[in-house]
């Protein structure tokens, strides 16, 4: 298997090489460009999927499942398995392929401003049935994401306040700042958030309360309510915007 694994890595490698050097190509339009960025950026979550569960093959005894993140980055949990694609997670995966986690070990599974950056329906809602499978009779997910009804509300109202505070929070630091000239600039970057950059990640679908609920119950989850915010788990960064909700199996 280890062999098998290895001679895929090698075509992964050759890949990457000729799409860089394509990219390089003088006069390839922009949408060619955005493509070959976006395909360079699977490939590498292919890449490091393959040589994650390789290495969790071998290291998965080593650690607890009881209290389990998905998609937290760079802010790691302490005390929970954190499963991401890259560094410095413990279990690095593509979630979208399933969650190599045996069934009812969890007791509670924390996910936050990560769905709104997956395909959906196919993967959301096969990330969501994985995440019950994997819970513990009476296990909780916690789920946060950008608050879709509160941007398009202060849309709507042209919340001025709303409007500064979220460039403040959200985007004082990108590159874009230039080309936020009107409301739905801002509308606009919540639903697809900067998909032309090499360091973030799109946004692919936007959530409310409504749907959160609708999905959780859809995986098998109960008792749906609206998490309150605890800067013990959740980065006190998100809070602003965000909508956050619990399920129970």
């Amino acid at each position: 298997m280890d062999g098998y694994i290895d001679k895929k890595l090698k075509k992964i490698s050759e890949t990457k090489k000729l799409l860089k050097a394509f990219s390089k190509e003088k006069n390839l339009p922009s949408g060619i460009k955005k493509e070959i960025a976006h395909l360079s950026k699977e490939i590498l979550v292919y890449e490091n999927d393959e040589r994650g569960r390789k290495k969790w093959g071998k290291e998965k005894n080593s650690y607890n499942f009881k209290k389990i993140q998905i998609g937290g980055g760079a802010h790691a949990l302490k005390g929970f398995l954190n499963i991401d694609i890259f560094p410095p997670a413990e279990l690095i995966c593509d979630v979208r392929k399933g969650l190599p986690i045996e069934d009812g070990c969890s007791e509670l599974i924390f996910s936050e401003h990560f769905l709104e950056h997956i395909d959906y329906p196919l993967s959301v809602k096969k990330i969501l049935k994985e995440c019950h499978r994997i819970l513990e009779p009476k296990g909780k997910m916690i789920i946060g994401v950008p608050d879709g009804k509160l941007i398009a509300k202060n849309y709507l109202q042209q919340n001025l306040k709303f409007y500064k505070d979220v460039i403040d929070k959200w985007y004082s630091k990108r590159d874009f700042l230039g080309h936020i000239n009107t409301y739905i600039d801002l509308l606009n970057y919540h639903f697809r958030d900067q998909d032309d950059s090499e360091k973030y990640n799109p946004h692919i679908w936007t959530y409310d309360y409504e749907k959160l609920d609708f999905l959780l119950r859809e995986a098998g989850f109960s008792s749906i309510k609206k998490w309150n915010f605890d800067k013990k788990i959740a980065n006190p960064k998100r809070r602003f915007g965000s909508i956050y909700v619990v399920g129970v199996k």
